[in-house]
């Protein structure tokens, strides 16, 4: 008996994977007010009623799409900045983590894109500084450690330049999800020295 529940449980969550992953694409694509429940459950490979059993209603498939890439990035930079290493090369692991995660899966980013920057007529409201403030307290507490550790500036503002920083990110993501330019595997380095070094000539080089 323990043995078939168990089997339940388990084709009961592979379900609700396969909705959300199917919710991640179809609310990319189309937009809030395009997709219906049975676009999802046929996307899904369900019936209406399994998706309405699993979240009940269009809007909570949405919020928990948008809950689920969050929580997925937010993860990947934890990841990457719990590497026992110098901060210069925990920025890099953590950003080349969140990259290799949107090469590998870009439709969860352009939901977020889509969903904060161009909502449809009826989406939810989202709090789109709730969505950016993860990502932004776990690197001022990662600059922080490094200011402890003598590896950064004590003298300059913390929250500043994490924010230089994750612009810089920012800005990487919009030109891939808008002018489809690739991120170059070397990209983590490269934003990470700009970022250490800034654009100043270094001596002894041309």
């Amino acid at each position: 008996m323990s043995t078939n529940s168990g089997r339940d449980d388990s084709s009961s969550t592979a379900l609700r994977v396969a909705i959300g992953i199917a919710a991640t694409r179809l609310f990319a694509e189309l937009g809030y007010r395009q997709v219906s429940m049975q676009a999802l459950a046929e996307a899904a490979g369900c019936t209406k009623a399994t998706v309405y059993y699993h979240f009940g209603s269009k809007e909570a498939v949405f919020r928990e799409s948008i809950r689920a890439q969050v929580a997925r990035y937010v993860e990947e930079l934890r990841n990457g900045y719990g590497t026992p290493a110098p901060v210069r090369d925990r920025l890099i692991a953590a950003l080349t983590r969140f990259f290799d995660c949107l090469r590998v899966d870009p439709q969860g980013l352009r939901l977020l894109y889509r969903a904060v920057l161009a909502p449809d007529d009826g989406q939810p409201v989202l709090d789109a500084a709730q969505i950016r403030s993860l990502p932004i307290q776990l690197t001022v507490a990662l600059l922080r450690e490094g200011i402890e550790a003598g590896e950064v500036r004590a003298d300059m503002d913390v929250e500043d330049a994490v924010l230089t920083l994750l612009g810089m990110v920012e800005q990487r993501c919009r030109r891939l999800q808008v002018e489809g330019v690739p991120m170059p595997d070397d990209l983590p380095g490269r934003l990470v020295d700009i970022f250490f070094n800034g654009a100043r000539r270094r001596a002894g080089r041309d």
